[in-house]
């Protein structure tokens, strides 16, 4: 009996640690969705259009150039933050959720400030949802308890 009430009140800290630090809302955020199944690096050619804004084009030479590219670390007011280019990979399938970074961007030149952590990159991530004829690019805005996704989509 006093072994069942000790893990009993155990389970309870535990639980309402995790409530408490926000990691339970990450669970409840969900995703946009699995990545297409047998997607390949043609299906991601073409342009991509967000909201509020910014162009993302994906060219099949594995090049990139995006326009009136978001700040994405604010998702209430995003900041414009001009034009880019680079080079783009699509990673191997993982099928880990919340861990995928399925499309890979890597600026040549210009790079973007991570307010996250606080410092320069010339790399982003997203991952990748919607079907082969159509994808859909998204990343969390912040961190994934804000529950806001910033979407680039096909067409």
């Amino acid at each position: 009996m006093r072994l069942r009430a000790l893990g009993l009140i155990c389970g309870l800290i535990a639980a309402v640690s995790v409530t408490n630090t926000g990691c339970a809302r990450v669970f409840a955020c969900g995703d946009e969705g699995d990545r297409p199944a047998g997607l390949i690096r043609q299906d991601m050619v073409g342009t991509y259009r967000a909201d509020p804004f910014g162009t993302l084009t994906l060219k099949s030479d594995g090049t990139f150039e995006v326009s009136d590219w978001p700040e994405f670390d604010y998702p209430k007011n995003p900041k414009h933050t001009g034009r880019a280019a680079g080079t783009w990979t699509l990673q191997p399938e993982r099928k880990t959720r919340g861990t995928r970074d399925d499309l890979k961007l890597s600026f040549t030149g210009n790079r973007y400030w991570d307010s996250d952590f606080s410092e320069w990159r010339d790399h982003f991530s997203f991952d990748v949802t919607g079907n082969r004829q159509k994808p859909r690019l998204y990343r969390f805005t912040t961190d994934p308890d804000v529950c806001e996704l910033h979407t680039f989509r096909h067409g």
